[in-house]
C-alpha cells in the first residue's frame, strides 16, 4: 500500500468519524468540561490497555526529550479544549470555530522552522481555499446576532488554535522519534483527563451522572479519541504535518452530514458551497502537495503475534 495514501486515508477517516461529535454532544446533559474530561478518561483506559499489551510503557520515558514532548502535547490538548469552550461562550460558535481553525495557517509557517524543509505553494493555495470554505459555512453565524466580539473571547479562540498547533507539531516530532501513535495519544488523553476532570466535577451535579451520558462519553472517548487521534498520529508519519492540519478541515464538513442523517437538519447552501471548497482544498494537498521523505515506521498493528512487542 502506498504509504502516502495511507497517511491521507487515516487522517481523512479520522476527520470523517469526528464529524459526528457535535451530534452526540447534543444528546448529553453533562457540562461540556465534564463530558470532555470523562471522554479523555475512557480514551486513557482503552489506550492504557493497548500500551500495556504492547509492553510500551518504557517509550513514555525513553529519554528526556520524549517525556517533555508528551507532557507538552497533553497539556496543549487540555488547553485547546478549555480555550475552545471559553471562546464559544464569549464570542459564539461561528467566531470560535473560525479563529481556532486558523491553526493550519500557524502550522504552515511554524513547521518548517521546527521540522526542517519548507511549506510548498500547494499548501498555501489549499489554505486559502479551505479558509474560504470555512468562512462560507460559518457565514450565518458570523453575521448573526449571537456574535459577541469580546477581547477575552477572541483571545481564547486564537489561543485554542495555537494550542492545536503545539500538540500537532509535537505529535509529529514524537512520531519522528519512533514513539507509537497509540502511546502518544494515551499520554495526551491521560494528562488532559488529569487537568480537566477536577474542573468538570466542580461544574457538575449528581443529575448529570446518567447511563446515557456515560455511554456518550464512552463512545466519544473510545471511537472519537482513542481511535481517531491514533489514526491521525499514525498518519502524520507518512504525510507532512501541514497536510494533516489542512485535512482537519474535513471534520466540520462532515458534521452537517451527520446532522442531516441523524437529526434531519438540512444543510444550507452556504454549508454546501463551503464544503465543496474544503473538499477542493484536500484535493489540492493530495494531488499537488510534496511527499514526506523519512524512514518508514512499522505498521499500525497493536501487538505483534507471539511477542507482545510493537510491529
Amino acid at each position: 500500500m502506498n504509504q502516502r495514501l495511507r497517511g491521507y486515508g487515516e487522517t481523512l477517516g479520522a476527520c470523517l468519524i469526528n464529524g459526528s461529535i457535535g451530534v452526540f454532544v447534543t444528546y448529553s446533559s453533562m457540562p461540556a468540561t465534564l463530558l470532555v474530561a470523562v471522554r479523555m478518561v475512557f480514551a486513557g483506559i482503552v489506550l492504557g490497555l493497548v500500551v500495556a499489551a504492547r509492553r510500551d510503557w518504557k517509550a513514555l520515558f525513553a529519554d528526556r526529550g520524549t517525556t517533555i514532548r508528551l507532557v507538552v502535547c497533553g497539556l496543549a490538548l487540555a488547553a485547546n479544549l478549555v480555550s475552545y469552550f471559553i471562546a464559544i461562550r464569549q464570542t459564539g460558535v461561528a467566531v470560535a470555530i473560525f479563529l481556532s481553525y486558523l491553526a493550519p495557517l500557524y502550522v504552515a509557517f511554524i513547521a518548517p522552522h521546527l521540522e526542517g524543509g519548507r511549506t510548498e505553494g500547494a499548501v498555501y493555495a489549499a489554505l486559502g481555499v479551505g479558509l474560504a470554505g470555512m468562512a462560507l459555512i460559518l457565514v450565518p453565524g458570523l453575521t448573526g446576532e449571537s456574535v459577541k466580539l469580546t477581547p477575552h473571547g477572541l483571545f481564547f479562540a486564537v489561543f485554542a488554535g495555537v494550542m492545536y498547533t503545539v500538540y500537532l507539531i509535537g505529535g509529529k516530532q514524537l512520531r519522528r522519534r519512533n514513539v507509537h501513535a497509540t502511546t502518544i495519544v494515551f499520554a495526551m488523553a491521560l494528562l488532559a483527563a488529569v487537568v480537566l476532570l477536577p474542573l468538570g466535577l466542580l461544574q457538575s451535579t449528581a443529575a448529570e451522572f446518567t447511563v446515557r451520558n456515560f455511554a456518550i462519553a464512552a463512545f466519544l472517548g473510545i471511537v472519537c479519541t482513542a481511535l481517531t487521534f491514533s489514526l491521525v498520529m499514525d498518519g502524520m508519519h507518512f504525510i507532512k504535518v501541514q497536510h494533516s492540519a489542512i485535512m482537519g478541515y474535513v471534520e466540520p464538513v462532515s458534521a452537517p452530514v451527520y446532522a442531516l442523517l441523524i437529526l434531519g437538519q438540512v444543510p444550507s447552501l452556504w454549508t454546501i458551497a463551503g464544503g465543496a471548497l474544503i473538499i477542493g482544498a484536500g484535493v489540492i494537498v493530495v494531488r499537488y502537495g510534496a511527499a514526506e521523505i523519512e524512514p518508514e515506521l512499522p505498521g499500525f498493528a497493536l501487538v505483534e503475534p507471539g511477542t507482545g512487542e510493537a510491529d
